[in-house]
């Protein structure tokens, strides 16, 4: 992978005290499949230009086509239950075969369930090193993602995961997403920052509701109490994307059509004269 000036003077500032030389650490990316794009890099996705302090370089293993996308994250609970990993997966699914690619932060519960049932159209976003695997149960599944999907991270290659850096991993989940979906979480919770960092960036956050009995579902009930936006299908979030068919000539294209517009297509389906 060849770098710009200036892609590899945004290398050189995320690196720190890396402790190795810009151009062996930039082989060394290239060796381990990472590419690095970087503020000045035309693949940056421009909405994390939103964020007061955007990454200066994303570290990338996979497929990078995915960043052009559009994107909703699926965020939830770790101790989730099988209605809430359920209700993620069939989201997850009908997002992706509607065209859109699903966001989340690969931890367990509630993301691993979304980014299963979006496999390939997917984004993992890490709050540790690409070659760091955490949680350890979803080590198949980060490496599938490398394969299939797409892994990213601000972090190092090898930085290990610490409580200060998933706050950092879930404002990048929000911002690259058009619309956020909390499927389960209590009321103290770390899904509560993806929240925050939606409505401060002014994306449409999505609540489905769960049993009142369910502590998984607190948080989620109570967001929709004070006056939340509910989803009880996909149709209720894609409404923040405009109306999306599926493709004839690619499963995963999607169109964004006007009501007009969607109207002419209507009557051509139906063979009816214009």
């Amino acid at each position: 992978m060849d770098y710009t000036a200036d892609e590899l003077e945004c290398i050189s500032l995320s690196r720190k005290d890396e402790g190795v030389d810009l151009d062996v650490f930039v082989r060394n990316l290239t060796a381990q499949g990472i590419i690095a794009v970087t503020k000045k890099s035309q693949r940056y996705p421009k909405q994390l230009l939103n964020l007061e302090n955007p990454p200066v370089v994303l570290y990338c293993r996979g497929n990078l086509e995915l960043l052009k996308r559009p994107a909703v994250a699926i965020v939830g609970t770790r101790d989730c239950t099988r209605y809430g990993q359920d209700v993620a997966s069939r989201f997850a699914k009908e997002f992706a075969d509607r065209g859109l690619v699903v966001i989340s932060g690969l931890a367990d519960g509630i993301d691993t369930a979304s980014h299963l049932g979006a496999m390939p159209c997917t984004i993992g976003v890490l709050g540790n090193g690409l070659n760091v695997y955490y949680p350890k149960a979803n080590a198949k599944l980060q490496k599938d993602m490398f394969e299939k999907a797409l892994v990213i991270s601000e972090f190092l290659p090898n930085a290990q995961p610490t409580r200060f850096n998933f706050p950092h991993r879930n404002r990048i989940v929000a911002a690259l997403a058009s619309a956020l979906l909390i499927v389960e979480a209590d009321i103290k919770s770390g899904t509560m920052i993806t929240r925050d960092w939606a409505l401060d960036l002014g994306i449409d956050v999505y609540c489905v509701p769960g049993p009142i009995t369910s502590t998984a579902s607190r948080g989620t009930n109570q967001m929709i109490k004070e006056g939340g936006m509910v989803a009880t299908c996909a149709d209720d979030v894609l409404a923040s994307f405009g109306t999306f068919e599926k493709s004839k000539e690619t499963i995963d294209a999607y169109i964004q059509l006007s009501f007009d517009e969607k109207s002419v297509l209507d009557l051509l389906k139906k063979g009816e004269p214009l």
